[in-house]
């Protein structure tokens, strides 16, 4: 499996996907992940979209899902280290000029950020900006209620460790400690050269999922600011799939492959 050394000293494994040569679209999908999601969750939303024709790569984050060593106190690493050195590595393992980057929620965060330093086009999955102004009522509080548990855990462990609260697995400190500024602030200024109100680059596309009480379209909205050229597309999911929209849909991810396949085959 092929690999690469995240600040020198983590190893992360690279997953390649490939569609049959006979239906190949000549288009990358680089994947990032959700909040404590390993990589392997997503396997069926692969296996979809390979099926229509595109190469998808994806990986853990350092030391989360199929990494070594696992997270623990003395692993850091934030948003700017997955922008400077996770992400263009990975970008690197695509052979194809056609490529994209795709994020879900966290990884549409990440994703969007690279794309409006360095104008690569970005798919975003269920995310927004997470500032708790772009919820109203009970959403609003609810987001203040998750910094003030997610920061004394944080800090106490050295690390997120999500399994406690039911919000994933683990997460580096770091990135949860920008998570929890930018869902109090609104804004992304621990990134070095990044335009909060957005710049002349990036381009985005972006599917917020109806009833997702985790990214509604407000956010969705507010983080495609970040792109200077974005569109914003509505998903219903089908009745049978239950629960949350935000995950639910990776369980039956069709739905959202065949807009990902409509829209970049238009």
């Amino acid at each position: 499996m092929p690999s690469f050394k995240f600040q020198d000293k983590y190893q992360v494994k690279v997953h390649v996907h490939e569609p049959n040569p006979d239906n190949d679209q000549g288009t990358t999908l680089v994947f990032l992940t959700a909040i404590g999601v390993p990589l392997r969750k997503y396997s069926k939303f692969f296996a979809t979209l390979t099926a229509k024709g595109f190469t998808v790569i994806g990986a853990d984050y350092p030391c989360c899902g199929d990494n070594d060593p696992k997270l623990n106190r003395s692993v850091d690493y934030n948003y700017q280290d997955i922008v400077d050195d996770f992400i263009p590595q990975l970008l690197a393992f695509s052979a194809q000029p056609n490529t994209y980057l795709l994020g879900h929620s966290l990884g549409g965060h990440m994703a969007t950020i690279y794309s409006a330093l360095y104008d690569i086009p970005v798919i975003g999955i269920a995310t927004g900006n997470l500032h708790y102004k772009n919820w109203s009522g009970r959403g609003k509080l609810n987001i203040l209620r998750a910094v003030a548990v997610i920061k004394p855990l944080t800090k106490i462990y050295g690390y997120f460790p999500g399994y406690k609260i039911s919000f994933g697995d683990k997460e580096a400190k770091g990135i949860m400690n920008d998570w929890c500024h930018t869902a109090l602030t609104g804004r992304y200024d621990f990134i070095s050269n990044l335009d909060s109100k957005g710049g002349s680059k990036g381009r985005g596309l972006y599917f917020y999922i109806e009833g997702d009480d985790y990214a509604p379209y407000k956010s969705t909205k507010n983080l495609a600011k970040l792109c200077a050229e974005h569109m914003l597309i509505p998903v219903s999911l089908p009745d049978h799939i239950k629960g949350n929209p935000h995950g639910a849909w990776i369980r039956d991810p069709e739905v959202i492959a065949t807009k990902i396949a409509e829209q970049l085959q238009a």
